[in-house]
This record gives C-alpha cells, structure tokens and sequence, in this order.
C-alpha cells in the first residue's frame, strides 16, 4: 500500500514539475493533487529535493533494465540489439515523458551529492549502450568514427525526442524507433 501511495505521489509530482517546473511546484501543490496532507509527504521524503532524486531514479531503473536484457541475448544481432534498445528508449522516454521533462529541467536543483548518485546510474547506462555500438563497430559499422561520441550522439538524438515527440503526432514510436535506427544504420 505504502509502495503504490509513493508510486502516486512520485507520478504528480513528476507531472506538476514537468510542467511548472521545480521551483514553480510546492509540496503543497503535490499534496493537494494527490489528496493527502502536505505534512504526509515528509513521511516519504526528508524534502523536494529527496522527491526529485527519485522521480529521476524511476524512469532510469525501468530503461536500464530493459536494456540489460537486450545485451545478454544472445539470440540477437548487434544490429537487432540496436534497433531494441532504440525503441525501449523511446517507448519508456513516452511512459516517463514527465520524468524525462523534470531531468531536462531540473537537475540542477540536485545538490552535488544527489547529481553525482544521479549520473553514476546514467553512466552505467551509457556504458551499457556503448557495448552494442562496439559490437556494431565490430561489423563496420560507424567507421573511422570514436564509438563514445556515436554513442552520446544516439543518446542524446533519442533523449531530445522528449521535446518534440507526442503519441497523437503522425508517426507513433514504432516508426520514429526505425526512422532512428535506419538513419544510425545506414552504411555509405
């Protein structure tokens, strides 16, 4: 009960400061939204700030371990690796696209500390996705090309999604994912 309450709580949250912002959203705001006294959400949070770590941490968790499982399969191609990971990307980025909004706009509210436990779990994925566009160099792909800055290119082209892409636009996530994945794919 406690788990889906903070479910809840981080969800409006997210919502409110996607919108508003961090420093235009209260605690009084969120608790007003979630129907609860603001002084109940100190029985979950020490402050705004505690709240904001974890609407970050929820959308990184779910992505990254989605994308752990696409690198262990040993079914799949570097390129089909690719492809999946591209459209988990995107399809969790949807599903957390308030989350995505309060990253985009409020970690820097983070203290040094929170950015540092923050990015330390971005950097793991980034390894991670790193380890698929290795192994597609490996085939020819990317040639010439530092893998690092290929990959933060395709990171950051899926992470700016955020800003433009709407569920109701002409092309659904399905067909951004392979607009993306045959741009990346393309061999001169």
């Amino acid at each position: 009960m406690r788990e889906n309450k903070l479910e809840i709580i981080l969800s409006e949250a997210a919502h409110l400061m996607g919108r508003k912002g961090y420093s235009g959203t209260s605690f009084q705001e969120i608790a007003d939204k979630v129907g609860i006294h603001k002084s109940t959400l100190f029985h979950y949070f020490r402050n705004k700030e505690e709240m904001l770590l974890l609407i970050l941490e929820r959308s990184i968790k779910d992505v990254y371990t989605n994308l752990e499982q696409i690198i262990a399969s040993a079914e799949l191609r570097p390129e089909e690796k690719l492809e999946q990971a591209i459209k988990n990307h995107l399809t969790l980025l949807v599903e957390y696209f308030d989350n995505v909004n309060v990253y985009l706009n409020g970690f820097g509210n983070l203290s040094k500390e929170n950015q540092a436990i923050y990015l330390t779990k971005r950097k793991k994925y980034e390894r991670d996705f790193n380890k698929i566009v290795t192994e597609m160099k490996a085939l020819g792909y990317f040639d010439g090309l530092d893998v690092k800055i290929v990959t933060f290119g395709i990171l950051g082209m899926l992470n700016w999604s955020a800003k433009w892409f709407r569920n109701e636009g002409a092309l659904g996530i399905d067909a951004v994912a392979d607009v993306f994945y045959r741009m990346i794919t393309q061999k001169d």
